[in-house]
């Protein structure tokens, strides 16, 4: 029941975030709650679905893997990152960026997670227990725990 009541009031506050800006907003139910780490506060700043600076991210690299990174800054459709593995630095297109938005997974889920050096791998989850979750690798290595902050879905 809190969780609905928590959700309630984070639709109501949109609502009346888009009301304020004259527009309206179209909300996309996921299939699984999200959690909204109290750091991260929804602002009228950021647009909804947008990133914004500070932001944890999934990033292309010139590998055409995803790698933990930063978001440094936001000019249009140009993100610049810092990767979590080197610090290297990049800018690249919104379109090779995908958020992280820690939720809740399930036994069996299709996932990407962090596995090694920053890089997302492709798994399924196998035990889950709060945040943090157990992922079988696609590629047979060993079964390891992964936190919600560095999981997004396949």
């Amino acid at each position: 029941m809190k969780r609905s009541a928590v959700l309630v009031l984070l639709a109501l506050s949109l609502v009346a975030t888009a009301t304020a800006l004259g527009g309206c907003i179209t909300i996309n139910a996921p299939k699984t709650p999200v959690t909204v780490p109290a750091d991260k506060p929804i602002t009228a700043e950021k647009p909804v679905g947008g990133v914004a600076a500070g932001d944890n991210v999934a990033a292309v690299w010139t590998d055409g893997s995803l790698y933990l990174a930063t978001v440094q800054a936001v000019d249009g459709d140009q993100i610049t990152v810092k990767y979590a593995d080197d610090s290297s630095i990049k800018t690249v297109n919104s379109a090779d960026v995908k958020m992280i938005i820690p939720q809740t997974w399930a036994v069996g889920d299709k996932v990407l997670a962090v596995w090694s050096a920053g890089r997302f791998y492709s798994g399924s989850v196998v035990e889950a227990s709060g945040t943090t979750y157990k992922i079988k690798w696609d590629d047979g290595s060993a079964a390891s725990e992964v936190t919600a902050d560095k999981i997004i879905a396949q």
